[in-house]
């Protein structure tokens, strides 16, 4: 249904409903703001000016994953490269994966600690993307 508001020196004066003649008859000191029936916004939505049309909201990415999950991930060769490498920058990352109570993928030292075990050559330059795309699965499903 069409509807018409009718505005006054900025007040709202009265509603036309689309039936019958307009209550006030309209001239230059009138502004006629047409407004369209709705439904209106749930929590969740989105509204899109260009179609007028809410839409579910988009669902954002989860970055958390167990530590279980991270091993699970990894070739049995990367775990043990990583555990027993005396390099100070591995051994470090390895003991913060130890005393974490999950993994945020997004968290800065993730992506510290993930770049410095490819740097050292414990996780193959090739499967860095791999890895990391699995991991984003496991936190999203």
């Amino acid at each position: 249904m069409k509807r018409q508001l009718q505005i006054k020196n900025g007040i709202a004066q009265n509603e036309w409903q689309g039936s019958g003649g307009m209550p006030i008859p309209p001239d230059a000191s009138w502004t006629f703001l047409d407004v369209t029936d709705r439904p209106e916004a749930q929590v969740g939505m989105t509204y899109d000016a260009a179609t007028d049309t809410f839409s579910p909201a988009p669902v954002p990415a989860k970055t958390r994953v167990t530590k279980s999950q991270v091993v699970s991930v990894l070739t049995p060769a990367e775990w043990a490269n990583a555990n027993s490498s005396a390099d100070p920058d591995v051994v470090w990352g390895m003991a913060q994966f130890h005393l974490a109570d999950y993994v945020d993928l997004a968290d800065p030292r993730f992506n510290q600690i993930f770049a410095a075990l490819i740097a050292k050559g414990i996780i193959a330059a090739s499967r860095s993307a791999e890895i990391l795309s699995d991991l984003q699965a496991l936190a999203n499903r």
